[in-house]
């Protein structure tokens, strides 16, 4: 059964979001939006049971205890990209949607690692204050040039990319690592991917721009350090904990390093850093994203996120969705409908407790094979569970209940240019069944167990397995027409003559056990199972 959604949404707001953003959210007649920043963590886990979505920044602990409590969250959006004070995990079980707006404040981010970069270069934090002073000493703040210098990227995402493209203008020779990149994006921007060891061994200056994770904690320590050019220049607006502290401050006392330029620290704020007493470092207080444009930015992009999320399920930037971007949405939106109604259909036709589902995919939808299953998992397990589910926690869902899912794919040719085929296995039976779109975006069920049939998978149905032999079709027609059941279509589907055939008989009524029962009497007529689509 589908989620029934409620005639009006609420919306906590405990993070600072500029009022642009705000506007948009409080001009939606069905919302209502309550800001409360500053708000006590006993308070908050009071009241939070009545809210749809939580809009934040980096100021509320998202964990277990407050998404124990928010039993009827749907959403949680954070400003910003960083998610370090969400548990994704917990709340991918929850069904709670989590996202982000990575793209909103992405030239904010560049601009600053260029400006802390040439800061550095220049010495121009020293000079300034050497001038405020009354100084007037030249000769002490010589800089350094970019022209000539090799430039190593670490993380060729948006924002290194962006860095990689504005400091080509400065002519300086740019190369990058990051195994998440193909040859070819990296070839478009003119950069080329290397090694990590390359990337330590060719940096006069290396960059990071790759998300805090169990494989980037301290990825540059001191062992990495070593492999550096002596002299070479570290920046960091990524994340605190990639570099090690401690191997920094001595590379940078030791003179191995020239300098660091840092906006970000392995503690915020920090304290009793000896980084921060150094003469070769310049340091800003994680203001990267920190301009007028990118926070406007960043409150309307949240705005429209939680709007659509909240009226049309669209969860555009959630990290813990199969689905992240809404133009991957959009154009897979009409194959994840056939998908949650093929499961929706397995589960009501297959009798006893489902053990095992397994997809089969051919041709280009082949490529999404992650979110067209989570679909199928949603559409088998939300009619037979009074919990939530949806397309975040039906994996989780499955697991929990011991389902094993098994996925295949195929590029190989069929009769179909897409085709996606459910085989779900329980403690009683098997059922297999097949789906395609016509066009890219009228749904049909095209077989069941080996049948071939062309039925459009919306209203309510009879699967009729009989004997294909004269006289069953009028018999079946004559009792549901006497109980007062319209028959819509007859879709009938068979191999040879004489044997087993299977029907989909659409009708315009429900049919009652009863008549189901005297058709499954009849002497033709093996087996007879309602389901509703």
């Amino acid at each position: 059964m589908e989620e029934v959604k409620p005639d009006r949404y609420r919306i906590l707001v405990t993070g600072e979001i500029l009022p642009e953003g705000l506007a948009l959210l409080q001009a939606e007649p069905d919302f209502q939006v309550d800001v409360r920043t500053g708000l006590p963590r006993a308070e908050l886990l009071k009241i939070i049971p009545a809210y749809h979505a939580l809009v934040t920044r980096s100021e509320t602990a998202i964990d277990r205890e407050l998404l124990d409590a928010a039993e009827n969250l749907k959403v949680v959006a954070r400003g910003g990209v960083g998610l370090d004070n969400v548990d994704i995990d917990y709340a991918s079980q929850k069904g709670v949607a989590v996202m982000n707006t990575p793209g909103a404040n992405t030239i904010a981010a560049v601009e600053h690692t260029i400006g802390i970069l040439l800061a550095l270069c220049r010495r121009i934090p020293w000079a300034h204050h050497s001038v405020r002073s009354g100084e007037w000493k030249r000769k002490k703040f010589l800089g350094t040039q970019l022209q000539g210098k090799t430039l190593g990227i670490i993380g060729l995402g948006r924002i290194g990319s962006r860095v990689a493209t504005r400091l080509q203008a400065f002519e300086m020779q740019v190369i990058a690592y990051d195994p998440y990149v193909s040859v070819d994006k990296a070839e478009q921007i003119g950069v080329p991917l290397v090694e990590f060891d390359e990337l330590l061994q060719r940096s006069d200056v290396l960059t990071i721009h790759a998300p805090l994770t169990e494989e980037t904690f301290h990825m540059i320590s001191a062992s990495e350090i070593a492999r550096m050019k002596d002299r070479a220049l570290l920046v960091n607006a990524a994340r605190g904990p990639i570099v090690d502290p401690e191997a920094l401050y001595e590379a940078l006392t030791s003179g191995k390093l020239a300098g660091a330029a840092m906006d970000v620290f392995e503690e915020e704020p920090p304290k009793g850093c000896k980084l921060l007493q150094l003469d070769n470092v310049v340091a800003t207080p994680h203001i990267g994203a920190n301009t007028v444009e990118a926070q406007i930015n960043v409150a309307v992009q949240l705005a429209e996120q939680v709007i659509a999320a909240l009226k049309r399920d669209e969860f555009e930037n959630s990290v813990n969705m199969p689905i992240a971007s809404r133009e991957e949405y959009q154009r897979l939106r009409p194959f994840l409908e056939l998908a949650e109604k093929i499961g929706k259909l397995q589960v009501q036709t297959v009798p006893g407790r489902v053990a095992e589902v397994s997809v089969e995919y051919y041709g280009e939808i082949s490529k999404y094979v992650k979110p067209l299953t989570v679909a199928v998992l949603k559409g088998i397990l939300a009619p037979i569970l009074r919990e939530k589910v949806n397309y975040i926690n039906a994996p989780y869902i499955a697991d929990e209940r011991h389902i094993r899912v098994r996925q295949t794919r195929s590029f190989e040719p069929v009769d179909y240019t897409n085709l996606m085929r459910v085989t779900v296995t329980t403690d009683q039976a098997e059922q297999t069944v097949a789906g395609t779109l016509l066009s890219r975006t009228i749904p049909r069920i095209v077989e069941i167990d080996g049948f071939g049939l062309d039925v459009e998978p919306s209203g309510r149905f009879l699967i009729v397995r009989n004997y294909d032999r004269p006289g069953v079709i009028g018999r079946v027609g004559t009792i549901l027409g006497n109980a007062g059941v319209n028959i819509a279509e007859w879709r009938l589907g068979r191999l040879r003559r004489d044997e087993e055939a299977l029907a989909i008989v659409k009708v315009d009524d429900p049919v009652p056990k009863a008549v189901i029962e005297e058709i499954e009497r009849l002497d033709d007529v093996v087996r007879v199972l309602p389901f509703e689509l």
